[in-house]
């Protein structure tokens, strides 16, 4: 927080507050688990005894998100049904229908009026457990910048998006999958903190990718993007052979 009687930072409002609203990236079609996903939506496959998405929506309510919007393609009306307004898991539902998928970046080009404040990002396939979210908060609030995606050491960086850092932790570059390790070690866990104006950066109706296209627009226009090694290991469920991890960790 700036001392009283000076001048408010351009970064005030990440320094002041914690985030309260979440985008939930659920939109895909979890291809890589057929037959599982025809009929069902990934975010709704069950670990832990409970659909993904119910449990991240718990985790989320308890690191103080108050609204999480999702954006929806495949078999919506299953994810609305199990939801509804998201009152029994404790935060306020909005959905954004994608007709055509937009890509993981492109799905914020529908929801830029209510993303106003800081907010986070997940992918709908991430198992969040027990991560710590206040200290990557506090690291947010502590780096200024447009934003901090959450990494984590990964052996199979040919699925794996790779961020290169510089030696304070900068991320300088993006190696998207499939990669290998000449960029290092730092695999994306699909978990970002932003500041909403990183969305000037994102063209309207663009179908765009977070790394592909997004951040590295922001790295060519001086941005900078702080990665936080997060100190668990985040799963995702996006394949049959992580789904069943997942499954042996927290249960069925």
């Amino acid at each position: 927080m700036a001392p009283r009687g000076s001048a408010p930072t351009p970064y005030a409002l990440s320094l002041t507050c914690r985030p309260k609203k979440a985008v939930l990236l659920c939109a895909g079609e979890g291809t890589r688990l057929r037959p599982l996903t025809y009929e069902i939506p990934k975010p709704l496959v069950r670990v832990g005894g409970k659909p993904l998405l119910g449990w991240n929506l718990e985790v989320l309510a308890a690191a103080g998100v108050e609204e999480v919007l999702i954006n929806l393609h495949h078999k919506p009306e299953r994810i609305i049904a199990y939801v509804g307004d998201g009152a029994r898991f404790g935060v306020s539902i909005q959905y954004s229908f994608e007709e055509e998928l937009l890509g993981t970046a492109g799905a914020l080009d529908r929801m830029r009026d209510r993303l106003t404040g800081p907010f986070l990002v997940v992918y709908g396939d991430v198992v969040l457990d027990d991560f710590p979210f206040e200290s990557f908060f506090a690291f947010h609030r502590d780096h200024p910048g447009i934003g901090t995606v959450v990494l984590q050491e990964t052996d199979r960086p040919g699925d794996c998006d790779i961020a290169e850092l510089d030696p304070g932790g900068r991320i300088v570059a993006w190696h998207p999958a499939p990669g290998d390790f000449r960029y290092g070690k730092w695999g994306n866990a699909a978990v970002y903190l932003l500041e909403p104006r990183i969305l000037s950066y994102l063209p309207r109706g663009a179908r765009w990718d977070f790394v592909r296209d997004l951040f590295p627009a922001v790295l060519a226009a001086g941005e900078t993007l702080w990665g936080f090694i997060s100190p668990v290991e985040l799963l995702d469920i996006g394949t049959p052979e992580r789904l069943e991890e997942a499954r042996r960790r927290f249960g069925g």
